[in-house]
């Protein structure tokens, strides 16, 4: 084996063994695109997290079972740049947020829009 042969390989070595960090991020196909839904609920937490902010609101159903939803949207970078902030929310208030659902069913869902009580809409 000639020391071209082995450098190359110890080369190709070191690259496998560096971290892609590009690959282990996500996508959002757990979401349904295709579906908007509106979720007229109470803030029970607001999570102001990297890597990314999660609302944990309570839903009556239609039948007056109450279901927790936790519902994501960008992280705090993107957020602060828009005027959101770590106390955008304030447990206990009355919010409408428009979500992509999750695809399996499950209570959580990426926001799309929130309208406070108040009636202005979160940029």
């Amino acid at each position: 084996m000639s020391r071209t042969t082995v450098a190359l390989g110890i080369v190709a070595l070191a690259l496998m063994l560096v971290p892609a960090p590009a690959a282990a991020h996500h996508s959002a196909a757990m979401f349904d695109s295709t579906t908007e839904v509106t979720l007229k609920g109470t803030v029970v937490e607001w999570q102001w997290i990297n890597p990314h902010c999660t609302l944990r609101l309570d839903v009556k159903d239609s039948d007056g079972t109450v279901k927790r939803w936790a519902v994501a949207t960008s992280n705090i970078a993107d957020l602060s740049k828009r005027g959101w902030g770590r106390r955008t929310f304030t447990p206990g208030e009355a919010v409408t947020v428009m979500i992509r659902p999750a695809r399996s069913g499950e209570p959580v869902g990426m926001i799309e829009s929130v309208v406070m009580a108040d009636g202005h809409k979160l940029p």
